[in-house]
């Protein structure tokens, strides 16, 4: 049978390998980590009882692919449906907003009198997103080196009120600031979710380890002995080197690190394994590693033989910090789904897990998230919880005692930081196939229809790779690669030109409140 080594089990890796053993392929799985999942994943430090995770996750309607493997491992019943996002405005403790099924005219009126900005420049936030994905793009790069601020100060009707609604949206969804993230990008996330808006997310309703990659690696291992290729996973195992053949036609061989515990990894470190082996490429090799890895594996003879693949040390990425907290005890009117912390330092949100997560029993459990991580993320771990817990405590009433300090847990992704969408970027994301005959990347990172960094872009580029290597042997049957729908364009290029002169209208209510607001301010300072 053919032979594919699989450098990386997160999704994009796994989702390549899944589809690889189904069409009798002998997949060897390698991961630098002792758990799968990648950044999806959930681990659990040497002598702990907790699961902590890179940050919540959100699942979309629009991930076909990824919902596709979700039933065929039969794990749909861990997913919740959560149709609204909170707002949380600083000492309204018990006062969240929410925005409930943004697309769909069911919830529009109720949207846009939720509180979270005035009446009127709701509506034109979400008249903007309509504006958005209603434009025919033609070239389409010339959308891509726009940014999200640029359209959005470009668009007549808007109020700079509106515009923090999709500096919000970008700052949870893209962790990148609108000034930076793609107009492109941002249109392909928007104009997926409006097609299908209800729910506006899912849910795991555990830790990622227990409720999805436990299953999938059961399923796959179950699977590998009733009739589908050989599946060897080796954890714990890192590419260092690829290995050209003479000719430089192939990758011959790869050098293999054996790594340390993922518990007794410290923050950031650069990981030097105390020793490593070579193993054959007999076959071919997809790497499905972060961008950062995978640029150090780009030696001058590969850069030589594929030079495109070197620039991916030019893709931008964010720092991100994941914060758990443990209380000891039920704190009241804590939103249940995911709840943003309006103006707060750090792009503050979190998600209530002890609410989220079945048979949970105990205090309030949080994942707070800093999305805006640049400006701390070189502390130290008890001056970031600091930070973080201060902040918090401006959005939420609770006193350090109420913290159980012994299970607080910090973690970044300092070393595999998150890829952004990042104006301009395009041409610098690798495809799946290269110019070396048996090398293959995927990841979220890469080019693909889906065209926005998250889940669903990491599984496509997997099944992507996968297709390329089954197409080269000619082996199995083709692998179904199934696009997110979308409304057409001329359709909703008329309906936004009909609303046209209601978002003007909201303009000069937007600009004569805040007039009089601005009065009422001079005239009463004090309130």
């Amino acid at each position: 049978m053919p032979e594919v080594i699989v450098a990386g089990a997160g999704v994009a890796g796994l989702s390549a390998a899944h589809r690889l053993l189904e069409r009798g392929f002998d997949v060897t799985l390698v991961e630098a980590d002792d758990y799968l999942g990648g950044k999806l994943g959930a681990s659990r430090d040497l002598g702990t009882p907790d699961w902590s995770e890179h940050c919540f996750h959100m699942y979309l309607n629009w991930y076909n692919n990824f919902w596709a493997f979700v039933d065929e491992i039969g794990v749909r019943r861990h997913f919740l449906p959560m149709p609204a996002i909170n707002y949380l405005k600083r000492d309204q403790y018990g006062k969240a907003h929410q925005l409930t099924n943004i697309g769909s005219p069911w919830t529009m009126l109720q949207n846009v009198f939720n509180g979270v900005s005035p009446p009127a420049d709701n509506f034109i936030y979400m008249y903007s997103l309509f504006d958005l994905v209603s434009k025919i793009i033609s070239p389409q790069k010339s959308f891509e080196q726009t940014s999200v601020l640029a359209f959005m100060a470009s668009r007549p009707y808007m109020t700079d009120e509106a515009m923090n609604g999709s500096k919000r949206t970008l700052a949870e969804a893209f962790a990148c600031p609108s000034y930076l993230s793609s107009a492109r990008s941002y249109r392909s996330l928007v104009k997926y979710g409006l097609r299908q808006p209800d729910p506006t997310m899912w849910l795991l309703n555990g830790n990622t380890h227990e409720t999805l990659f436990v299953p999938w690696r059961s399923y796959l291992e179950r699977r590998a002995g009733q009739g589908w290729g050989r599946l060897d996973i080796q954890t714990l195992r890192s590419v260092q080197e690829i290995g050209l053949s003479e000719d430089g036609e192939r990758i011959e061989r790869i050098t293999v690190g054996v790594m340390p515990h993922s518990a007794s990894r410290r923050r950031g470190e650069v990981i030097r394994p105390p020793y490593s082996y070579e193993i054959p490429v007999p076959g071919d090799l997809i790497l499905a590693i972060p961008p950062k890895q995978l640029g150090r594996l780009v030696s001058f003879e590969v850069m030589q033989r594929a030079p495109g693949l070197a620039d991916v040390r030019k893709l931008l990425s964010e720092p991100m910090i994941s914060l758990d907290l443990y209380f000891k005890r039920k704190l009241p009117d804590v939103p249940a789904g995911i709840t943003l912390l309006l103006d707060s330092r750090h792009d503050l949100s979190f998600l209530d897990q002890s609410q989220i997560w079945r048979d949970w029993e105990g205090g309030t459990f949080l994942n707070l998230i800093a999305s805006d991580a640049d400006t701390v993320i070189h502390y130290s771990d008890d001056e970031i919880i600091k930070v973080m817990v201060t902040e918090l405590k401006r959005f939420l009433r609770f006193d350090d005692a109420d913290l159980d300090e012994a299970r607080t847990h910090l973690k970044t992704n300092i070393g595999e930081e998150l890829v952004t969408n990042q104006v301009g970027s395009w041409h610098y994301r690798p495809s799946a196939t290269t110019s070396i005959s048996n090398l293959f990347i995927a990841g979220d990172f890469c080019q693909s229809v889906v065209d926005v960094v998250t889940i669903e872009g990491a599984v496509v580029t997997g099944l992507l790779a996968a297709e390329a290597i089954r197409c080269r042997w000619g082996f199995g049957r083709p692998i179904t690669i199934i696009e997110p729908e979308e409304y057409p364009t001329l359709p909703l290029a008329a309906l936004a030109a009909a609303q046209r002169p209601l978002v003007y209208a909201a303009k000069a209510i937007s600009t004569a409140d805040t007039a009089l607001r601005r009065a009422y301010q001079e005239i009463f300072p004090n309130g």
